[in-house]
């Protein structure tokens, strides 16, 4: 995953989907120098769990993902994700990532979620994860 930190004029959050994953544009404004690299690394690591549905297969069910931020959020942790059947839950500190971010990504993300759908751990090894 690739996080892009947009120079010049405002332009709200994107994600591109890539041949090998996706790059999420965020203009300066609403994401610090150090959160880009963090979030490249949360969103890397959260994409190992995930993968495109085949083509031509139904939707999967809406999950609502929020990005919550917390500020002064103690070291190490400044960022985190938790996932469970139903929801996504990213926290971030508030410096990282501005409140206009967080509510646009969350929209993003959840409405992108019908799209994806959990994978085994290994799933993009070539593994199953099964013994």
């Amino acid at each position: 995953m690739q996080v892009e930190r947009v120079q010049g004029g405002y332009v709200e959050p994107e994600i591109i989907d890539l041949e090998d994953g996706c790059l999420f544009r965020l203009h300066k404004d609403d994401i610090s120098e150090d959160g880009q690299k963090l979030l490249a690394d949360l969103l890397t690591e959260q994409a190992q769990r995930w993968a495109p549905r085949p083509p031509g297969s139904p939707l999967g069910p809406v999950i609502p993902v929020v990005w919550e931020r917390v500020p002064d959020l103690p070291d190490p942790f400044v960022i985190g994700v938790e996932e469970g059947p139903g929801f996504i839950t990213y926290t971030v500190d508030a410096a990282l990532l501005s409140q206009r971010a967080a509510d646009y990504l969350g929209r993003l993300d959840t409405e992108r979620s019908p799209h994806w759908q959990r994978v085994p751990k290994g799933y993009h090894d070539g593994e199953t994860g099964a013994e």
